[in-house]
């Protein structure tokens, strides 16, 4: 179950100002621990302990990788690259190294994690009716709104720009 935040854009001079939009809500940060746990009880021959070897492996080669230049792509759930945020230099020899703000990690999703088979497959919840529910003591049924599409635009995030969730 994908849960999903509804909020209203409060940004200025936009025309999208006072829409309501969702953002999809965390319920829980599984570690990387858990996942070995989570794959070792799959009917695996391999034991909790010997996946998280492999995935602690596995992490620091793809770091590895990414910061020499690499796109390293896992079939079914990401190519992953570097991208850069830049300050913009007025000519173009006078860019360097120095215009660099940061360097972050990017995540392109692939084959059974694309947009358009996550949206098939997502069922949809709205935490702001599971919460209000559960903090006034009653039941939450019909919160439940499976296959509907809240707020967002194709590219990810909303219309008003934010990408984060």
């Amino acid at each position: 179950m994908l849960h999903y935040k509804v909020y209203q854009n409060n940004s200025k001079n936009t025309k999208l100002k006072g829409k309501w939009f969702a953002r999809a809500a965390v319920i829980d940060t599984i570690t990387l621990e858990q996942l070995s746990e989570h794959m070792a009880n799959h009917n695996t021959p391999y034991s909790k302990g010997a996946i998280y070897g492999v995935l602690t492996d596995m992490v620091g080669c793809i770091r590895e990788l990414v910061l020499e230049g690499n796109a390293v792509k896992i079939p079914n759930l990401a190519i992953f690259s570097l991208g850069l945020t830049t300050k913009g230099a007025d000519e173009r020899d006078k860019f360097g190294s120095e215009n660099v703000k940061s360097v972050h990690l990017r995540a392109r999703s692939t084959g059974d994690f694309t947009r358009a088979e996550l949206t098939r497959a997502a069922k949809l919840r709205n935490t702001n009716t599971l919460l209000s529910a559960k903090s006034d003591g009653s039941d939450d049924s019909g919160s439940d709104d499976s296959g509907s599409t809240p707020g967002g635009t194709s590219a990810g995030g909303t219309s008003a720009g934010n990408t984060n969730a």
